[in-house]
């Protein structure tokens, strides 16, 4: 059975505190240091904010099948085109590292806190008929940020 979506909205905010906190605890400097995974934190930061932003067309246009918000584009300026099929996860994940290489930690982290901010408020809107139609993809948003979580508590320690 899918979770309803206080549950899930419970493991995002479990799973972003101790990120968040990780990302605090570096800053802008401990940003350009080097993950276990082969990214700088900064394009970590990025790649999470990428996948934060993704949960509004996952919502809106997937699930939905309504028209994203004129204007609206991921925070590196990236919108597919009409008909383009979604690139591979690699390729988005590859855009997103380039895009944070050739922006400030300020620049990016500030990306991370507003990704965050509008998963929160499209999940807010999230149905109990959506969160159970979409459980698998739901369930993985928390996760996610826990998935990360090593790599960056690493980086702490080692300072």
């Amino acid at each position: 059975m899918a979770e309803p979506i206080s549950d899930i909205l419970s493991v995002v905010n479990a799973a972003w505190r101790p990120l968040s906190e990780a990302v605090r605890l570096l800053g802008k400097e401990g940003l350009e240091l080097r993950t276990s995974a082969g990214w700088t934190a900064k394009e970590l930061v990025a790649h999470v904010a990428f996948w934060d932003e993704a949960v509004v067309g996952a919502v809106v246009g997937m699930f939905r099948r309504e028209a994203l918000p004129d204007g609206w584009t991921f925070g590196s300026g990236y919108l597919p085109e009409e008909g383009q099929a979604w690139p591979t996860a690699d390729e988005h994940n590859a855009r997103e590292a380039a895009w944070a290489r050739r922006h400030s930690s300020r620049e990016v982290l500030a990306r991370f806190a507003s990704a965050h901010e509008q998963l929160l408020a499209i999940l807010a809107t999230v149905t109990e008929q959506e969160a159970c139609g979409h459980g698998g993809y739901f369930s993985g948003l928390g996760p996610h940020y826990a998935e990360h979580q090593p790599e960056l508590d690493r980086l702490i320690s080692a300072r």
